[in-house]
């Protein structure tokens, strides 16, 4: 009988240890409770933000140091189920404009997922990423409106970003659609921010082929387009590109934009230099090059994508 007591005593303790392991596990950030298991980026110096709902699955921040504590990978991580049950909707609504009776006269700017790197990171000058789905895509027609991601990491806060306000229906401002085309169209801020956005980098800062079009978006900034990719000369169809975006004279964010359709062909490595300025706006570690990279699961569907910043150079 002392037997059969001590053993369900036992019992009962090893119940209320689990139990209490639980709740402990459940009071800790995702982060800390559930980084990938992964051979990419490394185990070693990575560090993981906490993850967001992205689709049927999640995508994640990552940054990966060395020794030295510089970055060697910044990048983001998702799972395949990330790429099933994507809204289709042309916008989450965020910054639509609307007209004086609340109907959506220009559907702004794809579905967001604003991500965090983990506190310990140490990833300067890059502070938080942006990353849109655009169901329909955007501007230019025939170029970039397939469905695809824009993967903005930014050098500038959260709330420096959320700063670029939209404009009402009655405020948008116009800009010169391509010679080509002729005429104009309207852009979802005024006109005031619009010139703030647009205005001249620094020649030094300027990366090599890059102009702005005038493709100013709210909590976003102006986008910078190479006229050489091959997207735009009509030599490929657009499946990734590099974009970099600015507002007051300064560079703000690098953008990789990928289709959704590049990505469900799960290409294992594919890298692309970045056309890099000759100086940026603040000392930093910056990439030069940009990988992408699907990560095949143990079983199929269970795969994952990385899409890294890499090869740092200090500026």
């Amino acid at each position: 009988m002392v037997f059969v007591l001590w053993n369900r005593r036992r019992l009962s303790l090893m119940i209320l240890l689990l139990a209490l392991v639980a709740v402990l596990l459940s009071a800790l950030p995702a982060a800390a409770q559930g980084a990938p298991e992964t051979s990419f980026p490394p185990p070693d110096g990575t560090t993981w933000g906490e993850p967001q709902p992205l689709g049927d699955g999640e995508i994640r921040t990552f940054a990966t140091l060395d020794e030295s504590g510089n970055p060697r990978l910044v990048g983001i991580y998702f799972d395949e189920a990330a790429l099933s049950g994507l809204p289709q909707e042309p916008s989450d609504g965020s910054w639509d404009i609307k007209d004086a009776g609340g109907n959506v006269i220009f559907p702004c700017c794809g579905h967001e997922t604003v991500l965090e790197f983990g506190e310990e990171a140490g990833v300067a000058p890059f502070q938080h990423v942006l990353v849109n789905w655009n169901p329909v895509g955007h501007p230019p027609a025939g170029v970039y409106d397939a469905p695809h991601f824009d993967m903005h990491f930014y050098i500038t806060s959260v709330e420096d970003r959320e700063a670029i306000a939209p404009a009402t229906f009655d405020t948008m401002c116009s800009v010169p659609n391509p010679p080509d085309v002729g005429g104009e169209h309207p852009v979802p801020v005024t006109c005031e921010t619009l010139e703030k956005a647009t205005m001249p980098l620094p020649a030094d800062q300027t990366p090599p082929g890059y102009v702005s079009v005038g493709e100013v978006v709210p909590a976003m900034g102006d986008h910078l387009i190479n006229l050489e990719a091959p997207e735009l000369l009509g030599e490929a169809p657009f499946t990734y590109t590099w974009i970099y975006g600015a507002y007051g004279g300064r560079l703000t964010f690098y953008e990789p934009m990928i289709t959704l359709a590049f990505l469900q062909e799960k290409n294992e490595d594919v890298c692309t230099s970045i056309p890099m300025p000759e100086a940026m706006p603040e000392p930093g570690y910056y990439p030069t090059e940009y990988c992408i990279r699907y990560l095949p699961g143990e079983t199929d569907g269970a795969g994952a994508y990385a899409v890294s910043l890499e090869k740092f150079v200090e500026f």
